[in-house]
């Protein structure tokens, strides 16, 4: 087993009361939920910053960038301005490709909407270098706005309880966004969304989940026949 399960997540092992996924996962985060920065204080602006850097990176190694940057650059004007210095820091933590769409997100954003950014999904998308899975990390954590985060930790997990064949189109078929969107909480969609990564991350993990000491274990198809969802 990988890592020791603490005191706070011994209650989310087998023997916890089922529960409907969404009240779990919320439950979850709110008692287990992982500390990081960017979810401390979240703005969109900081959200949008985090998640540039999160990509393909570990949150431990975007921790110290993250903390560097948002304390010396508060807002999209100040970034861009400095984007020299910024470009440095970025680069520290590899992946120099997302430099360009980054810089030219920036421009966007001070070009079309003076510095701010804006919370609809249709505009927030036009934004170079921002595709789905930001565009509703920025409404979901910098704006409170309920919307549906389809990454590889939401796939895995909901392709393995509800016994899916997972596919590279998987995340873009119109009926698993539609399984996924109606476990959104409309009113938690913070806690809902933070608590689905942590849980995945720490339970569902990609290689050996801790499927013998879930919680969910019995309520998971994980294991049983699997069917593909069309």
């Amino acid at each position: 087993m990988e890592g020791i399960i603490d005191k706070k997540q011994q209650k989310f092992i087998c023997g916890y009361n089922e529960m409907d996924i969404t009240t779990f996962l919320i439950q979850f985060y709110n008692e287990c939920g992982r500390d990081y920065p960017w979810r401390n204080e979240r703005t969109p602006f900081k959200v949008y910053l985090s998640e540039v850097l999160l990509q393909r990176t570990r949150a431990d190694q975007v921790e110290p960038v993250f903390r560097y940057l948002a304390t010396r650059y508060p807002d999209v004007k100040t970034l861009y301005h400095g984007f020299e210095e910024v470009k440095h820091a970025i680069q520290s933590l590899g992946r120099s490709c997302r430099l360009h769409y980054f810089k030219a997100g920036l421009e966007y954003l001070l070009d079309n909407y003076s510095g701010e950014i804006p919370s609809d999904r249709q505009k927030l998308m036009a934004v170079p270098g921002i595709g789905d899975y930001i565009a509703a990390a920025i409404r979901i954590f910098g704006f409170g706005i309920p919307d549906v985060i389809v990454d590889t930790n939401a796939v895995r997990f909901f392709c393995r309880f509800y016994g899916l064949q997972s596919t590279p189109e998987t995340r873009r078929r119109k009926s698993f966004i539609e399984l996924v969107t109606r476990h959104v909480s409309v009113s938690n969609c913070v806690e809902y969304s933070y608590g689905l990564l942590d849980f995945a991350a720490r339970f569902c993990q990609p290689v050996r989940p801790l499927c013998d000491i879930c919680a969910l274990k019995f309520q998971c198809k994980n294991g049983n026949i699997i069917k593909k969802y069309n």
